[in-house]
């Protein structure tokens, strides 16, 4: 089989594999997905250790909450942190165990891309399946370097640096590389819609009979199934706690720009200027992975179409007519709306909404800070 789309992911599942999640054997020529045992008694052992070690973070950051205090921050912002890092260590460990429980689904799921992409054999915008891992992996690079400065400037423990970083920086390499899965499975059912999109216009304008048709609204419905079935199942659950962490650390940057910037508590020129830039980016990377998980709609567009392409088929009285009315009243009905295991759909709209959340939850933290500067002013007196 000549090179194609889904190969362009190869790299990226072997980081799954390395970062010990979805450890399959894949042969791209066979189109087969296996596990043995040894990769799930592996499999098994870093999903255990990533819940040990993140149980040991919570408890330690109960115990001895001093530990990560930010030297800049008041009440309210060492407050938001410790939500934060404890945040992190629980949305990382339900993923780890949402995956490893789920690891089957994952191998079916993969198998039928792998049976699809084949089908295709197309190389539609084939060089942009990269792009998501390679964004990514850039991202986690400018996070940890803009992580490091703004810890060190923050004032927090020099023995506590490290366990932000491997926290958040592990965090961020697995929820990242799962949102870039998600992104490259949906590229790939894209190339798959647009192809039999294709020949649907190709036979009807070569005229070919029922029998002709039949195949392609076959392997179609199984398309539009694995959109709204599958997916949803595989990575429905998985987007949930994904996106209301990084709904919950998104305003951090802003409000570590509102609590200590803006406040003057860097006089000099150089040091205002770079925790300026360190504050405004420090969410970025969170946002990033945001974007590319709701940037979907060409998937419900391209299925739109489709119902737009037979709409214009002309009549004949035939079983051609039966077959187009049933294949409309089954699928159509049925889109391929992604959604975060029905809490919202996974889409442009929904991302504004998230935004708007974002901005609402700021000004809550600001509220509380400005409450408790009052406090202490008044208390003065």
């Amino acid at each position: 089989m000549s090179r194609n789309a889904f190969e362009e992911l190869r790299i990226q599942l072997r980081t799954l594999s390395w970062l010990g999640v979805l450890r399959f054997s894949i042969d791209f020529e066979k189109c087969l997905v296996q596990e043995n045992a040894s990769e799930e008694q592996r499999a098994w052992l870093y999903m255990m250790g990533v819940v040990c070690i993140s149980c040991c973070l919570i408890i330690f950051s109960y115990y001895f909450p001093q530990h990560f205090f930010l030297g800049n921050h008041n009440n309210t912002g060492n407050c938001y942190a410790l939500i934060n890092i404890r945040s992190c260590s629980l949305v990382t460990m339900l993923v780890y165990i949402q995956l490893y429980v789920q690891r089957y689904r994952f191998a079916n799921l993969l198998k039928c891309m792998l049976q699809f992409n084949q089908i295709s054999e197309s190389r539609t915008e084939a060089g942009t399946f990269g792009f998501p891992y390679k964004l990514h992996l850039s991202l986690f690079v400018f996070c940890m370097l803009n992580f490091a400065h703004g810890y060190w400037e923050a004032g927090v423990r020099g023995t506590t640096i490290p366990i932000f970083l491997i926290q958040y920086g592990f965090s961020y390499l697995i929820l990242g590389q799962v949102i870039v899965l998600f992104v490259g499975c949906q590229r790939i059912l894209l190339t798959t819609l647009k192809h039999h999109n294709k020949q649907l216009i190709k036979n009807f304008k070569s005229g070919k009979k029922c029998r002709g048709f039949y195949g392609i609204f076959r392997n179609y419905s199984e398309v539009v199934w694995l959109c709204h079935v599958e997916i949803n199942r595989c990575f429905g659950l998985l987007l949930l706690p994904i996106t209301g962490f990084i709904l919950l650390i998104t305003p951090s940057g802003p409000f570590y720009l509102v609590s200590t910037i803006f406040e003057g508590r860097y006089q000099q020129n150089w040091r205002f200027a770079f925790m300026t830039l360190t504050a405004v980016f420090w969410s970025v990377p969170w946002v990033v992975l945001l974007v590319l998980a709701m940037d979907i709609n060409d998937v419900q567009k391209e299925a739109n179409k489709t119902a737009k392409i037979l709409a214009k088929v002309p009549r004949t009285g035939t079983g051609l007519d039966r077959m187009i009315e049933k294949f409309l009243l089954k699928n159509l009905r049925q889109q391929p709306i992604l959604t975060a295991y029905g809490f919202f759909a996974l889409d442009k709209s929904t991302l504004f909404k998230l935004f708007t959340a974002i901005f609402t939850y700021m000004v809550i933290l600001v509220q509380f800070k400005e409450m408790e500067n009052t406090t202490k002013t008044i208390n003065k007196f």
